[in-house]
C-alpha cells in the first residue's frame, strides 16, 4: 500500500519553537517499520517556519509573508538535516520536495513531478514535501499543508492519507474547551453541518486548524483516497492505522475499534480518474497501436509501452491526454509523457532505445498505467 502521511506544526516543534527530535525519532521509527513491510511512504512535513524561529528571532517579527518566507529558508534546513539523520539511522534515504499550487496546476510540472515521485518511491526513498515558502507568492499558496498533503495524496495515487495532529479526530465540540467532548469515528460525507462542527479549532503554532483538515477530506475523498484525522502523540499510532487499513471492514470496525476520524473515499479510483481525464482529452489527436500492445492494455493492465505504437495522429504536447486507437476504434486514453513529434521518433522501438534516439528520457512508458483508463 500507499502512504502520504501529514505531520502538523503543532506535532513537530516543542513550545520553545525547537524541533521535537524525540517525537521525530519515534515517528520515523514507525514509519520505517511500515516500510519494512513493503508500503511506500510520502511524507508532507510542516515546521519550517517553526524552525526557523529556533535559529533566528527577528527584533519584531511581523506576519507577513517576506517574514515567514526568510523563516522558513532559515528552517527548512534544519528540519530536513533532522529527517535525514533520523531516516539513516533505519538505511532510509529521504529526498527534499519543495512544492507550490503551481506544480499541481501545470500540467508539464505535474507530469514532472509525479515521475520523479515514482522514481523515488521505486527506489525506496521516503520524500520529504513542503511547500516552497521561500519563492511562493500569495495566488499559489496553500495556506497550510493539509490541502498540499491532499493534492500530493492524488498526484503520487496513494491508497490512504493519514492527517497526523494535535487531537484524536474531529469532536462534536472542541476538546481543548470541552474534555469529554464526543470524538466523531466515522464522517462518510463533508457537508455544511460537518463543517460547523470544525470552525474555531485552531492551532496557536500552525496555520491550519480542523477547518482545512475538512476541506483536504472533502477534495481528497473525492478523488477515491481514504483518510484519517489521528493525533500524532498516540503510541504506535501509524502501526496501528496500517493494520486497520488492511482490514476489509474498515467501515464497521472504524465506528468501534479507532480512536481518530476516518472519512471513507466517496467514489473508486477509476471513476476519479476517468473524470479528471476526460474533460482534457485532446480533439483531433490519437495514437494507434498494435494487438499486442492492445492486448497487453485491455487484459493485463500494463502501461503503453512505444513498441506498441503504429503511428501518430495529430499535434499534442507532453503532459496531453490523448485518445489510444486500435484498428481505429478508441479503447482508451491517457496523460502522454511525450511530444508527438518524440513519439513519431520512438514508435516501435524498445523503451531502452528512447535516450538514443532522442537524447534523453522522461519515462519508458508512453501512458503509465495509473494516467490511462482503458474502455471495456
Amino acid at each position: 500500500m500507499r502512504f502520504v502521511i501529514k505531520i502538523g506544526t503543532s506535532l513537530l516543534t516543542t513550545p520553545e519553537h525547537k524541533l521535537d527530535e524525540a517525537f521525530l525519532k519515534r515517528v520515523i521509527g514507525e514509519i520505517a517499520d511500515i516500510k519494512q513491510k513493503g508500503n511506500d511512504v510520502v511524507i508532507v512535513s510542516s515546521g519550517a517556519v517553526a524552525a526557523g524561529r529556533s535559529e533566528m528571532s527577528f527584533e519584531k517579527e511581523k506576519k507577513n509573508i517576506p517574514y515567514r518566507q526568510a523563516l522558513a529558508a532559515i528552517g527548512q534546513g534544519i528540519l530536513m538535516k533532522t529527517y535525514h539523520d533520523f531516516f539513516a539511522r533505519q538505511g532510509i534515504a529521504v529526498a527534499q520536495a519543495l512544492l507550490t499550487n503551481y506544480d499541481f496546476t501545470n500540467r508539464e510540472n505535474f507530469l514532472n513531478t509525479k515521475n520523479v515521485f515514482e522514481l523515488l518511491l521505486k527506489q525506496n526513498a521516503v520524500p520529504v514535501v513542503n511547500e516552497n515558502d521561500v519563492t511562493t507568492v500569495a495566488e499559489l499558496k496553500f495556506g497550510d499543508n493539509d490541502m498540499l498533503s491532499a493534492k500530493t495524496a492524488a498526484m503520487v495515487s496513494a491508497d490512504f492519507l493519514i492527517i497526523l495532529t494535535d487531537v484524536d479526530g474531529l469532536f462534536l465540540e472542541d476538546p481543548k474547551n470541552n474534555p469529554h467532548a464526543k470524538l466523531i469515528p466515522v464522517v462518510e460525507k463533508v457537508d455544511e453541518s460537518v463543517k460547523k462542527l470544525a470552525r474555531g479549532a485552531r492551532s496557536t503554532s500552525s496555520l491550519g486548524g480542523m477547518v482545512t483538515k475538512l476541506e483536504a477530506a472533502e477534495y481528497v475523498t473525492s478523488v477515491g483516497i481514504p483518510m484519517f484525522i489521528v493525533s500524532g502523540r498516540q503510541e504506535g499510532v501509524l502501526r496501528k492505522i496500517v493494520a486497520f487499513c488492511e482490514k476489509k471492514d474498515m467501515l464497521r470496525q472504524a465506528k468501534h475499534d479507532m480512536k481518530a476520524t476516518f472519512f471513507p473515499s466517496s467514489v473508486n479510483r477509476l471513476a476519479s480518474q476517468k473524470k479528471w481525464l476526460k474533460p482534457k482529452l485532446h480533439k483531433n489527436a490519437w495514437i494507434e497501436i498494435d494487438a499486442g500492445a492492445q492486448k497487453a492494455l485491455m487484459e493485463m493492465g500494463k502501461s503503453l509501452l512505444p513498441k506498441g505504437v503504429m503511428s501518430v495522429h495529430g499535434d499534442f504536447r507532453r503532459g496531453d491526454v490523448v485518445s489510444v486507437k486500435c484498428n481505429k476504434k478508441e479503447i482508451g486514453y491517457g496523460q502522454i509523457n511525450y511530444d508527438a513529434v518524440d513519439v513519431d521518433k520512438i514508435k516501435k522501438h524498445h523503451s531502452d532505445e528512447i535516450e538514443q534516439i532522442l537524447g534523453f528520457s522522461f519515462e519508458e512508458e508512453l501512458i503509465h498505467r495509473d494516467r490511462l483508463v482503458i474502455q471495456h
